[in-house]
């Protein structure tokens, strides 16, 4: 299929209808004019290829991918490589052994770490292996129960923040994310440029997402609570920070059941991952004092967020739902005082350092393990530029990130109850979604005590905390508006609540 000039034009003709076609192709709403193949790069004795492709826009700068073909195939498909096991086996044991793979613009480049306990060209059986189901903007490969290589579709020259801090924690000691035990890198020749194209880790027997466990804690809270008919207990405050001296209302416990305890072990392992990254004097990771100037910058970061945020919800509120569209009304009412909202991250000094962070943190990007939880990816939001990725923030963006991830969970179980149940169900999911925040909170405060990422000052952290929660909802109204327009109720009413 890709042995000749001839064959490579005509793989590269059908590669944009592919390209739409895949869940981890992250350019579907822009107009791709042409890919190129840039490299071929021939695995398993030329029976299969790793294929960097160039991918050129017309409205905007070009981006390059990963994919993998087989070596037989018709001029009419582009035959997957990553089904094959034989496939699959050569990459791991290109890792094990050190290879590097030349092609004709470069070389793909595998390499292991000590940690890895696989031989190069070992003599034992063949370890089984399967493509991860699991929707992401990456390929996995699960090597039986022992390892799992994430496959970076979409490369950007330079340290990729996955690899970099997935090493940096294993070599710390954090052992509340895989081991990584190598990695796969592509190599041009002519730029000497270095794309990260994979990473191996230790496999970690789970039970699914924190994700999948959460709405399944949800849906036995909603048969609890819809039980007796009583009505959800009215809170002192619907912000989770007025809540962390307060006791919980006496059916709290009861209601929440071991999910309680659950958010306060989550909220542990958030403030250890955080301290962890914070525990250097390594350039790139050791903490720097957050100045007036990168108040500024975050300022400006946020308020660029907001203007494509609002344009959007401007451009589609038409085409919403109804009651979506009403609560696109009533923020784009109010867009001038969630801009107003941002300036105080300018104007207050803020007595914290920036440090590391993971960047798109989230209950799906939380291992559940029966008893634990294991934190992966750390690759940052898809959408933001390499360099930012590795930048360091305030520690607050992970946080926030979580407690969004809380509420959409809540209105997720909420949306799959039946019609009759929604109205007595919808006001134990905000007494939830509180209540299991306050009680993260309140866990990662207590383990964060003292540590400089953290604001000592109240006020302080509250106004960091909010202005992430904005930010973060804003994002999220972009991201269901070209993604999922049927969950733009929940960004919504999330900034909306916050605003109140």
């Amino acid at each position: 299929m890709v042995s000749d000039d001839r064959s490579i034009e005509r793989l590269a003709a059908l590669l944009p209808d592919f390209l739409k076609s895949q869940r981890w192709f992250r350019a579907k709403t822009r107009t791709v004019e042409r890919v190129e193949i840039e490299d071929v790069l021939p695995i398993s004795g030329g029976s299969f290829y790793i294929l960097i492709v160039r991918v050129v826009y017309a409205e905007s700068d070009p981006d390059r991918y990963v994919l993998t073909t087989r070596g037989d195939g018709d001029a009419s498909e582009v035959p997957e490589a990553l089904w094959n096991e034989e496939f699959r086996a050569s990459l791991l044991e290109a890792i094990a052994c050190n290879a590097n793979i030349p092609g004709p613009k470069g070389e793909l480049i595998a390499s292991r770490t000590g940690a890895l306990g696989y031989e190069c060209g070992g003599s034992g059986p063949r370890i089984d292996s399967f493509l991860s189901k699991a929707e992401q903007s990456n390929t996995s490969i699960i090597y039986k129960d022992r390892f799992i290589l994430k496959l970076f579709r979409k490369i950007e020259p330079g340290i990729n923040p996955d690899l970099e801090i997935g090493a940096f924690l294993t070599a710390h000691g954090f052992e509340h994310t895989p081991a990584v035990l190598g990695k796969l890198e592509y190599r041009s020749r002519e730029s000497q440029d270095v794309y990260a194209a994979g990473i191996l880790q230790q496999f970690v027997r789970n039970e699914g997402d924190a994700w999948k466990y959460t709405l399944g804690a949800l849906n036995e809270f909603f048969d609890r609570a819809l039980r007796g008919g009583a009505a959800a207990p009215v809170l002192k405050s619907y912000h989770p920070l007025d809540l962390l001296d307060e006791d919980m209302p006496e059916t709290a416990p009861a209601g929440l059941g071991a999910y309680a305890d659950s958010a306060q072990l989550l909220g542990r392992r958030t403030a250890e991952m955080h301290r962890a990254l914070a525990d250097s004097s390594d350039p790139d990771f050791a903490p720097e004092r957050f100045t007036r100037e990168d108040g500024e910058k975050l300022y400006e970061e946020m308020l660029g967020q907001a203007d494509i945020s609002f344009e959007l919800l401007r451009r589609k509120q038409s085409v919403l739902p109804e009651a979506a569209a009403e609560s696109a009304r009533k923020l784009l009412k109010i867009e001038h005082r969630v801009m107003e909202r941002f300036s105080a991250i300018r104007s207050r000094p803020i007595d914290a350092v920036r440090i590391r962070y993971h960047g798109d943190f989230h209950l799906g990007q939380v291992l559940y393990t029966g008893d634990d939880f294991m934190i992966i990816d750390f690759e940052g939001e898809p959408a933001r530029p390499l360099p930012e990725r590795r930048g360091k923030t305030l520690a607050m963006r992970d946080v926030a990130g979580m407690i969004r991830s809380f509420q959409y969970a809540a209105y997720t179980a909420l949306s799959e109850q039946t019609s009759e149940r929604k109205s007595s169900a919808e006001p134990w999911a905000v007494f939830w979604n509180t209540c299991v925040s306050a009680t993260y909170l309140k866990a990662y405060f207590s383990a964060a005590e003292r540590l400089p990422f953290v604001p000592m000052d109240a006020e302080e952290r509250r106004l960091v905390f909010d202005a992430f929660l904005l930010q973060k909802a804003l994002y999220e109204v972009a991201y269901e508006l070209n993604n999922r327009p049927d969950w733009i109720h929940i960004p919504l009413r999330g900034i909306l609540s916050l605003m109140s």
